[in-house]
């Protein structure tokens, strides 16, 4: 039975050392748990990581946060294929927008909560997300989905994997159009991605991967109060280009050591246009109507070599190099006059790393992490220490972790000409945490987590006359995670799994004592999967968001109230390659807000079918 609790499998995202198994703070969504679950988006997917809050402003169109444990949502790096795709240019300060992302394809995801910038740098201060593509194999795989629903909802989606001559590879083309679900909410989207592994070239083995995505959206303004209380109903614009290409090359020099060599290439376009945000007594000036086309383009090269020198000794040195480029082209309106706007920065950073882990004995390992990076203005030292004890007879392990982490400011807080600030300061963290993975038998697995982070020179959003982004002096953000893994028999009923999850955060200012905003304290769910026999598929889905603290320019701080949300899907094989889908999403009808002023869709049916070779 898959699971979206995590795997045996080897995991790639949280270290660089040859090998690593899953930690009791890593979650892995793989193919078959992502297929049974049949989540209408990535975004409904990721809703049931334990410690992740997903925020969307009504409808998919609107710009999708994720927060990690408290942290802002440009705290979460996120990578696609191993290529980082955060873009520097958004409102958001350097996040990445989950709503274009198309399920085709996706072979897996991994989470690792938590500072990384000793392995990633810059941007790694909440936690990594790696969303791994398809590759192909030896054999021949072809498949083709397509599915309709509620508010003019449709989706096409096929791919096709396999042998090339000697290589093999894999290409995947989509296409959604979201409908309106919420007033004013559309999306449509088209996207292609591609793998390719080469034959063994001269003893290195030599793989490529790569995106395309356009989309167009429309939604009622940021912070205008939404469909239910924006003083102005005309919406946003947005069109957008996103690119992203990886190449990884392999060659092992001895028994003991092998190096790689990685390219990663992003680039993204977008065209937006705002009427702006009507004035209110919170911001006497309102936001006026704007609009910018931002470029931006990233460059990544990173030298790898691995090492095991000693049976107990395994190590990884490195180089990397990122070159990031953005310019935004933009304008404001008062009244008649249109003032133009422009940003620019060239931001080159280089950085040497280590790793090491020695397993001093079979039930107990330590490691140590260390970057060094270095900008041209600022340098930074990024350290982390790891220790993993195993219960080899209990089947318990503990784990406990140290580490530092650091974020530059993005182009957008320091060259935005209404909220920016370009003597904004790094970003820096400190976090702690610990951690058990407890077998229960041959049917389940129990972890739990806690940490305590410290952040410093946090960049904020201000409120006010003249609305700003600023430093905050210090955060403290708390916290417990825990979840279950349980798979039963029942017989002539077939099996089922559950997955129950609960955490809780507390994020806090240290000088006022406020609560951060958008930051619920608890947040809990479970997901049931049902199969009855081979053919069914039954998934049911429900999560609890806690109470939280908002901000609109019409409202001022808000506290939005507690929500459940609900999701349902059946799948039925008529054949072995041939089957039916039903879903039903906000099961119960709860229009809940996330955002104030922006509801959440009403019950969204949506049906399809899926064949394969």
């Amino acid at each position: 039975m898959a699971s979206l609790a995590q795997s045996e499998k080897l995991i790639v995202t949280a270290t660089r050392l040859p090998s690593q198994g899953a930690g009791s703070n890593v979650t892995v969504l793989d193919a078959a748990a992502i297929a049974e679950r049949d989540p209408a988006s990535v975004v409904d997917l990721l809703r049931d990581v334990p410690g992740v809050f997903v925020q969307q402003s009504g409808g998919r169109g609107s710009v999708v946060s994720l927060f990690t444990r408290g942290a802002k949502p440009n705290f979460t790096l996120v990578l696609l294929d191993g290529v980082k795709a955060n873009d520097p240019t958004n409102t958001r300060g350097g996040s990445y927008d989950f709503s274009t992302l198309d399920l085709n394809d996706i072979e897996r995801i991994e989470f690792v909560p938590g500072p990384a910038s000793a392995v990633y740098g810059s941007d790694a201060v909440g936690g990594v997300i790696n969303i791994i593509s398809r590759r192909g194999g030896e054999t021949l795989d072809a498949g083709l989905q397509a599915e309709g629903g509620s508010f003019g909802y449709v989706r096409a989606a096929g791919h096709v994997g396999g042998p090339i001559g000697g290589a093999t590879g894999n290409i995947g083309l989509s296409y959604t159009d979201n409908g309106m679900p919420v007033e004013g909410s559309t999306l449509r989207s088209t996207a292609l991605d591609g793998a390719l592994t080469l034959p063994e070239i001269a003893g290195t083995a030599i793989n490529f991967t790569g995106r395309y995505s356009d989309s167009a959206a429309t939604s009622f303004p940021d912070s205008s109060g939404g469909p239910r209380l924006a003083v102005r109903r005309s919406l946003d614009h947005r069109d957008i280009q996103e690119g992203v290409l990886g190449a990884h090359a392999l060659r092992v020099i001895t028994g003991w050591w092998s190096t790689t060599l990685d390219y990663g290439f992003y680039d993204r376009e977008s065209d937006a246009v705002s009427p702006g945000v009507a004035p209110s007594t919170q911001t006497p000036s309102g936001i006026p109507a704007n609009g910018d086309k931002a470029r931006f383009s990233r460059h990544q090269v990173t030298w790898t070599n691995r090492l095991a020198p000693l049976p107990r000794l395994e190590a990884a040195l490195g180089l990397d190099m990122q070159a990031d480029h953005g310019v935004d082209d933009g304008f404001l309106q008062f009244g008649p006059a249109r003032l133009p706007t422009r940003f620019a920065l060239d931001r080159t950073l280089w950085a040497g790393f280590a790793e090491a882990r020695y397993r001093i004995a079979p039930e107990l390992s330590l490691s140590a992490s260390a970057r060094y990076d270095d900008t041209g203005a600022t340098h930074h030292f990024s350290p982390q220490l790891r220790a993993d004890y195993d219960l080899l007879d209990r089947s318990t392990q503990f784990q406990l972790l140290w580490s530092k982490a650091y974020k530059l400011p993005s182009f957008y807080a320091l060259g935005n000409p209404i909220v920016g600030d370009p003597n904004l300061k790094p970003e820096e963290a400190e976090n702690f945490e610990g951690g058990i993975t407890q077998r229960l038998g041959d049917f389940g697995r129990w972890k739990v987590e806690a940490y305590a982070t410290n952040y410093r020179d946090l960049i904020d959003f201000r409120p006010g006359a003249i609305p700003k982004l600023v430093n905050l002096s210090t955060v403290h953000a708390r916290g417990i995670e825990t979840s279950l893994e349980l798979t039963f028999s029942l017989q002539d009923w077939g099996t089922l799994s559950a997955t129950p999850r609960l955490s809780y955060t507390n994020a806090r200012n240290t000088l006022t004592g406020a609560g951060l905003r958008d930051v619920p304290s608890w947040l809990a769910g479970a997901t049931l999967n049902w199969q009855p026999d081979p053919a069914w598929n039954v998934s049911f889905d429900v999560n609890h968001t806690g109470e939280m603290t908002d901000n609109a320019v019409p409202t001022g701080d808000v506290t939005l109230p507690g929500h459940v949300r609900a999701d349902l899907a059946i799948s039925y094989k008529v054949r072995p390659h041939l089957a039916l889908k039903l879903g039903v999403d906000t099961l119960f009808d709860r229009h809940y807000e996330d955002v104030v002023g922006f509801p959440a869709p009403g019950v969204i049916v949506r049906g399809g079918v899926s064949a394969s070779l």
